[in-house]
């Protein structure tokens, strides 16, 4: 896993995107705030809309990693992004595509809604997150802007990671 990590630290580094509060984008717009970003990594990966229930609740998928951006009921701004994805066991290969399209996806959230965080600090920020999954099963780690929460149920091989907004009240 390490290898993965290390190339996301370089990627993250070159990339940055400038938004004044990208939580106050409805989740709906998810896509077309991702795609550029993975465009600026040079992924072959894009993010596409599979559902949404009125426009507060979204799912996307990109490959095999799902996301779904969630928002409040009474209002067009975003609260929280959870990427998951399940690992099959015995398909090392896979396994390793899968946690490559995971960060991927990971570190355009990153670049798009926590844009205050040094690109130096993102490639940190995914060790820390992966160290303390893969050694404990779970990790909370808060930027200046959003609160992080990285999970890996090893038996059932699924993976969740979240990032909520740290605005009062969560939106």
């Amino acid at each position: 896993m390490r290898p993965v990590f290390a190339f996301f630290i370089a990627t993250l580094a070159l990339a940055s995107q400038a938004t004044a509060d990208p939580f106050d984008a409805p989740p709906p717009n998810y896509a077309e705030m991702i795609n550029p970003a993975l465009g600026q990594f040079g992924a072959d990966l894009r993010v596409r809309q599979t559902s949404c229930v009125v426009s507060s609740r979204c799912r996307y998928a990109a490959r095999q990693v799902g996301i779904e951006v969630v928002g409040p009921p009474d209002r067009p701004v975003t609260e929280r992004i959870m990427i998951a994805a399940t690992f099959r066991q015995g398909d090392d290969a896979a396994a390793t595509k899968l946690v490559d399209d995971t960060l991927t996806v990971l570190g355009a959230t990153m670049v798009v809604y926590d844009p205050r965080m040094a690109a130096e600090r993102r490639g940190e920020f995914l060790l820390e997150l992966g160290d303390a999954a893969l050694s404990v099963g779970e990790a909370h780690r808060d930027s200046a802007d959003v609160h992080y929460a990285l999970s890996f149920d090893d038996v059932s091989g699924r993976l969740e990671i979240i990032a909520a907004t740290l605005r009062a009240g969560h939106g």
